[in-house]
């Protein structure tokens, strides 16, 4: 998440879309920026919370990414939903193309706070074939900035950032891609360090509001 963040801030300097993608090496949990935890919640370890909305997600079988929309693009201006419906086509195209039996849930879904892959919402991925929920994500604009973070449940071989279905991806979404160059990873990586001890390491950031104390 500290990364997430870092990959944020890169992109508000620049004002040039930014998109990370990344994988686990073992389970993790992340909650919405606004979810309030009740004492009835254990968790092992702790959930990071994250900067954008949305439920619990549990982590591990996933590929994920977070994607930043500068302000100026006609798609940043658009309704959430617009934004999120926009990302999950790119998505369920490319993943069409790679073989993957999926499809939007197009049909009116109310919002939910639950966990993420129990609980499909409008424009989410689901599994064409057995209908359980592949793929969801959340949002978050901040100084015109459009934060998306990402989440795809898929085989182990598909997960890694370098395969092919993600440049498919992206090509639906940009003119023109470029790496970034090795001084930007790193500056990423010091960036994300500063996030990390003073946002996403914290009790303070991870555990408020507790419904207890709302």
């Amino acid at each position: 998440m500290s990364l997430d963040q870092a990959t944020f801030e890169m992109a508000r300097k620049s004002r040039i879309a930014t998109v990370r993608f990344y994988h686990w090496n073992h389970p993790a949990t992340t909650v919405g920026y606004f979810h309030q935890f009740s004492s009835t919640e254990v968790f092992e370890p702790f959930p990071i919370r994250r900067f954008t909305g949305g439920g619990l997600v549990e982590h591990g079988e996933d590929a994920t990414f977070a994607l930043v929309i500068p302000p100026d693009s006609a798609i940043s201006r658009q309704p959430g939903e617009e934004r999120y419906r926009w990302v999950h086509t790119a998505l369920t195209n490319a993943l069409l193309e790679a073989g993957v039996a999926v499809k939007l849930e197009s049909s009116p879904m109310p919002p939910s706070n639950g966990p993420c892959f129990h609980t499909p919402v409008t424009w989410d991925l689901l599994n064409s074939e057995t209908g359980e929920k592949l793929g969801g994500g959340a949002q978050r604009r901040s100084y015109g900035l459009v934060m998306h973070q990402g989440s795809v449940r898929l085989p182990a071989t598909m997960r890694q950032p370098d395969s092919p279905w993600i440049q498919d991806f992206l090509r639906s979404l940009a003119d023109t891609i470029e790496p970034l160059h090795q001084e930007e990873i790193q500056q990423l990586i010091e960036d994300a360090q500063h996030w990390r001890s003073q946002r996403f390491a914290t009790r303070e950031w991870n555990r408020w509001p507790s419904l207890e104390e709302v």
